[in-house]
């Protein structure tokens, strides 16, 4: 896709959140472009926080939201400059410095204290800032990122580090051409190039581990403990593959154990530890004078296993102030082609992983509850509303960029008809739907959290029930996902437009809503659940239904906006199970019209005892053709592999004889469910993985 069309479909996305959520254009850019951050693994769990004010010195301020690293230490704060116009304007150096140097007057005049004593206590200006002064201590690095829509100046050859009050500071800007960039990127994210011989003067010795694979090229290399807090020091925890940055975040802290030996015992920090596993996309390799063999490059690094290691030393380094000369580490690197490495490189960190505790939760990104809302959503029609004379569908994003790569090679007029029957507001990503569902599940503390955290919630929920009965997400399950979400996204809009809303703490206003409405329905609901088939039907939300939430909402956002004691900072507030059950103690009743939007308990598990059933037909249909499609050579090549390996049973062994005589005998759909068995498990044995 060139870069006019990219900039043309970003804008036509943005009017689309704007128009659906009932917010500002730039509200709605900041809200896409984190989103895009958070793919390219730029950014993690990002806050909103749109503040405009004076500082010191009459000076200018300015911030549109923020991010806290909980591995690396980085607060990210973010400015958007959206212009929205039909040609690309150029953001020159001028205005690039007058951005920025309003984010850095708010975090100056807010670390110094001078600020959130002025700013009214309910806004997130006032969180911001008095969270930036309460925890000036444990940033370690500050990024201050402007996001736009225009394209860069030539004339910006680079923005160097500096350090504000004291604390180093890198500045980025994510023009449209770098985020266009990241898009046209096979992997979905901008690459880091570590440059080995900036911290250590002649690269890294290494001995080559790969022999006769086509697949990948291995090496073996120990790196000086100065060298690897070096690096991470100056890349963080983008160095850390998903998966792991997942696993870390949740865990926190450091390793008592790692970082004992690293102050009291260093010269065995070689023999305790089990060093690192990393992959890149690419290496750059030299001979020295002797003929060694040393690695002086590496494109996209990425730490898959030894986040905690890493992480411990470049704390040490930091905050001990202890002496790296006499600890080294060993480092495993694998290099795969980039077309191959959204699917072996998370497939290693699984493997790598595998002996530690993390949880299935932090690979759930892969799952095949992913693949079957895909195939649901390109599958099922939504109803025709509004006096619309065509249905659209709902469009399940599993992947980053699916949606715009859908379009890549249509003509004009296949693509409007792409656009029509998938509208830009019925796109749905897997952080999406976690707050969907979350919220409905009662958990607003947890949607709070930001959508990373709220994620690997959803993940271990969802992971549990599948392992239990799969055939539960189904038709039924994905339209009944479609009403939470038309429900979600009404309720941003009625937020929106009320007068008590003065803007701010949308997003925690909506899941505790939502969450709220579903306990009532639960408390006073006499023996009856939300209709959500017609809601599903309606595609939308009845008068009641509305003024239902509208009232829920107005109390809600009371509580919210006045935290506990002990509480300052009401994001914060938000994400204690406390703040919910406040919520949960609000007095509100069920509004009698609201009765005719239920539908009795045994009708509902009626409706779901068929869709399950029909699901189980759709499993062993979807299992049969999965084994006559993989063929006859690819049963004997694992039947061959796993008597090799004497991993077989007698059961197993007639099974594979069955799917080796194909087409002479075709296994049937139970058979077939027990063969995809075998593939699994033979696969977790070391058989290569095949789709």
């Amino acid at each position: 896709m060139e870069l006019d069309q990219f900039r043309k479909d970003l804008i036509e996305t943005v009017k689309a959140i704007a128009a659906s959520e009932s917010t500002f254009t730039e509200s709605a850019f900041i809200e896409h472009t984190a989103r895009l951050l958070a793919d390219a693994e730029e950014v993690a769990d990002f806050e909103p926080c749109y503040y405009r004010g004076t500082g010191s010195r009459n000076r200018a301020i300015r911030v549109d939201g923020y991010c806290e690293d909980d591995i690396d230490g980085t607060l990210s704060l973010v400015l958007s400059d959206f212009r929205g116009t039909d040609e690309v304007p150029s953001l020159t150096a001028t205005e690039a410095t007058a951005h920025f140097s309003r984010l850095r007057t708010f975090f100056e005049d807010s670390i110094a204290g001078k600020l959130h004593s002025s700013i009214e206590e309910s806004t997130p200006g006032y969180a911001l800032s008095s969270l930036i002064h309460s925890r000036g201590d444990s940033i370690s690095k500050l990024s201050l990122i402007l996001v736009t829509d225009t394209l860069l100046s030539s004339r910006i050859k680079d923005l160097p580090a500096d350090r504000i009050s004291g604390i180093h500071a890198d500045f980025h800007i994510w023009d449209i051409a770098r985020f266009h960039r990241v898009h046209e990127s096979k992997l979905g994210r901008e690459e880091i190039e570590v440059d080995f011989t900036e911290f250590h003067s002649d690269g890294l010795p290494c001995l080559i581990a790969h022999i006769d694979s086509d697949q990948y090229r291995s090496f073996l290399c120990v790196l000086p403990g100065t060298v690897l807090a070096d690096i991470y020091e100056k890349y963080g925890s983008r160095l850390l593959e998903q998966n792991v940055r997942s696993f870390l975040t949740v865990r926190g802290g450091v390793n008592k154990g790692i970082r004992n030996t690293i102050l009291n015992e260093p010269g065995m920090f070689f023999a305790y530890n089990n060093g690192i596993t990393t992959t890149a996309v690419d290496v750059t390799t030299s001979e020295d004078a002797s003929g060694r063999l040393r690695i002086v490059g590496a494109k996209h690094l990425q730490i898959v296993n030894g986040g905690q290691t890493t992480a411990s030393l470049a704390l040490a380094k930091k905050k001990d102030k202890a002496k790296l000369d006499n600890i080294f580490v060993q480092m495993k690197l694998s290099v795969i082609e980039p077309e191959r490495a959204p699917k072996i490189i998370p497939n290693i960190s699984r493997f790598a992983n595998s002996q530690n505790k993390v949880s299935d939760a932090d690979f759930f990104a892969n799952h095949q509850f992913h693949w079957r809302m895909e195939e649901i959503s390109r599958r099922i029609w939504a109803p025709a509303v509004g006096g619309a004379q065509h249905e659209t569908k709902w469009f399940y994003e599993r992947a980053r960029g699916q949606y715009l790569n859908e379009q890549t090679l249509l003509t004009p007029a296949e693509r409007q008809r792409f656009l029509r029957q998938h509208p830009r507001d019925q796109v749905m990503t897997k952080t999406d739907i976690a707050k969907f569902d979350n919220s409905w599940r009662l958990l607003p503390h947890k949607v709070s959290l930001g959508a990373q955290k709220n994620f690997r919630e959803f993940a271990d929920y969802i992971g549990k029930e599948w392992d239990k009965k799969n055939e539960v997400f189904n038709e039924e399950y994905f339209r009944r996902l479609i009403a939470k979400a038309i429900i979600f996204r009404h309720t941003e809009r009625i937020v929106s437009r009320q007068n008590w809303y003065q803007g701010g703490w949308r997003a925690q206003t909506v899941t505790y809503t939502i969450a709220k409405f579903s306990h009532l329905i639960d408390k006073e609901g006499r023996g009856r659940t939300t209709d959500l088939r017609a809601i599903w039907n309606r595609q939308g939300l009845s008068s009641e239904m509305e003024g239902q939430l509208e009232s829920i909402a107005r109390d809600v956002y009371q509580v919210i906006s006045t935290p506990d004691s002990g509480f300052q900072n009401i994001g914060e507030w938000c994400k204690k199970e406390s703040c919910w059950k406040r919520v949960q103690e609000i007095n509100v009743r069920l509004a009698k019209g609201m009765f005719a939007e239920l539908v009795m308990h045994e009708e509902e598990k009626a409706i779901l005892s068929e869709a399950r059933t029909q699901q189980k037909v759709d499993n062993r249909i979807t299992a049969q053709s999965a084994v006559v499609n993989l063929g006859q050579e690819y049963w004997q090549g694992l039947a061959e592999w796993a008597h090799s390996k004497s991993v077989v049973t007698a059961e197993d062994n007639k099974l594979l004889r069955l799917a080796c005589s194909m087409p002479r005998k075709i296994p049937n759909s139970l058979q077939s469910e027990f063969l995809l068995t075998l593939k699994e498990r033979f696969e977790g044995d070391g058989f290569p993985k095949q789709e």
